[in-house]
């Protein structure tokens, strides 16, 4: 990947980035998807990207790999979701956290998410600068 190709994409994306991993009941699984559209809404009015991802391989691909499912303890029971919030850079987002904080909507959904989790899940958040893996392919044959 070119670092043009890379500039390209934090620019679309931006370079700071909340993720978030947590469990979900099968059976409250529309009704989070439901909730999750309201947020990404949200988040599109505050300048925010905002990607949700029901994970539904509980497998490790290859060896030495565990599956994220096993990290959270999921069980038959549960879908594991993990949520990415794309920013520009970091005063975006603590712009846009300061917004969330003041949304009386914002506050009634997360009080709702927080009732369809799987009780006793912690919900594990982290917020990081993104990093775009830049990578520089030889031609065949010439490694």
């Amino acid at each position: 990947m070119s670092s043009a190709n890379v500039t390209e994409i934090e620019q679309r994306i931006g370079s700071e980035i909340s993720h978030f991993i947590y469990r979900v009941p099968k059976k409250n699984h529309d009704a989070m998807v439901a909730l999750n559209r309201q947020f990404s809404e949200t988040m599109r009015k505050y300048g925010a990207i905002h990607l949700i991802f029901q994970l539904n391989n509980t497998e490790a691909s290859m060896e030495g790999i565990t599956n994220i499912a096993k990290t959270v303890l999921a069980n038959q029971d549960d879908e594991v979701w993990m949520e990415l919030i794309f920013y520009r850079d970091r005063m975006h987002r603590n712009e846009v956290e300061a917004k969330l904080r003041n949304d009386e909507k914002m506050e009634r959904l997360f009080k709702q998410s927080a009732a369809l989790i799987t009780q006793g899940t912690s919900l594990s958040w982290e917020s990081s600068v993104a990093s775009v893996f830049r990578f520089q392919i030889s031609e065949p044959g010439l490694c």
